[in-house]
């Protein structure tokens, strides 16, 4: 039997699984506390990773350092998001495959993925040692692997075609598929997704306000971090709950109206619109009685259930 590694490494957050497992999430950032005594207590969402002689920690602990590297601003596809991220979802050796996760295919982007990848490799987690061995890396298409799920498992009307929209933390993909899984058209568009929204809040006169009154700039990675935990505040005393639900609809429709204008020519047959990713959550509510929609019950593990179902 072929051990098989899901990896789904995300802008917002980074989800890896065993064929067999449940997936694991951490948030996709990290602090290099190499040099520094920035380290507190160890958890299974948010790990210390020794690797290549550095020191890091990984997820929501080190959102909270003064100057985290997040995926989001820096690009998930570089080797020191997809190394760590990859191995610190391991919790015993491995010898076998990768199954990774890409927006679009890029022969330059995978050939650097494996060659981060592919070897022997010895790091230690949360204090444990771990020796693994990676021996090949097989690409697989975000959004295009979830539609096909989605179909097989009777979630969406096989007598139409479907317009699938990944919106993740910093990349959002679309693709028109039809029920026997032919790709009429895809597109993958970068810095459109919670990043923008994101983006499009701090940029609000209400916390441009709040900036220069308190002299304080604020950060992309916390932003998505308000968003996602529903609190709409920006640390402890930065509200923007006042102008959040008109932001959102004006980010939503924009980012459809553009999708449904280049994709216009591919959705005569379409009768499924499956809107899955991090962000996904975000329109749930607005969409769940409308005839067609469907978001799935966790829309940000969409894909990674789709490689472990493979």
């Amino acid at each position: 039997m072929v051990n098989i590694l899901c990896c789904d490494i995300g802008n917002y957050s980074s989800i890896t699984a065993l064929k067999g497992e449940k997936p694991r999430v951490m948030r996709s950032v990290f602090q290099d506390v190499t040099y520094t005594s920035a380290r507190d207590f160890d958890t299974e969402e948010s790990p210390s990773v020794k690797l290549d002689n550095k020191v890091l920690v990984l997820g929501n602990r080190a959102a909270k350092q003064k100057n985290p590297q997040t995926a989001a601003e820096r690009g998930k596809q570089l080797p020191e998001f997809v190394k760590p991220f990859t191995l610190a979802g391991l919790r015993s050796n491995f010898d076998g495959t990768v199954r990774f996760l890409v927006p679009e295919r890029s022969h330059w982007e995978e050939d650097t993925i494996r060659q981060t990848l592919i070897a022997d490799h010895q790091v230690v987690v949360n204090g444990r040692n771990y020796r693994h061995r990676i021996k090949n890396v097989e690409f697989y298409l975000e959004t295009d692997v979830a539609v096909v799920n989605a179909y097989k498992n009777g979630k969406l009307d096989m007598d139409g075609d479907t317009l699938a929209i990944d919106i993740g933390g910093g990349t959002t993909n679309y693709v028109v598929m039809t029920p026997e899984g032919e790709i009429l058209t895809r597109r993958s568009i970068p810095k459109v997704g919670g990043v923008s929204l994101a983006n499009d809040i701090i940029n609000s006169d209400i916390m441009q306000s709040y900036a220069k009154r308190d002299n304080v700039a604020f950060k992309v990675a916390k932003m998505m971090d308000a968003i996602a935990d529903g609190s709409y505040l920006y640390g402890r005393k930065y509200d923007f709950g006042s102008i959040f639900p008109s932001l959102l609809e004006n980010w939503f429709n924009g980012l459809i109206d553009s999708i449904t204008t280049a994709a216009n020519d591919y959705l005569a047959d379409t009768t499924n619109i499956m809107l899955i990713g991090g962000c996904a959550n975000l329109v749930r509510q607005k969409l769940s009685a409308k005839p067609g929609f469907y978001i799935p019950v966790d829309p940000h593990l969409s894909n990674i259930q789709a490689l472990l179902a493979m």
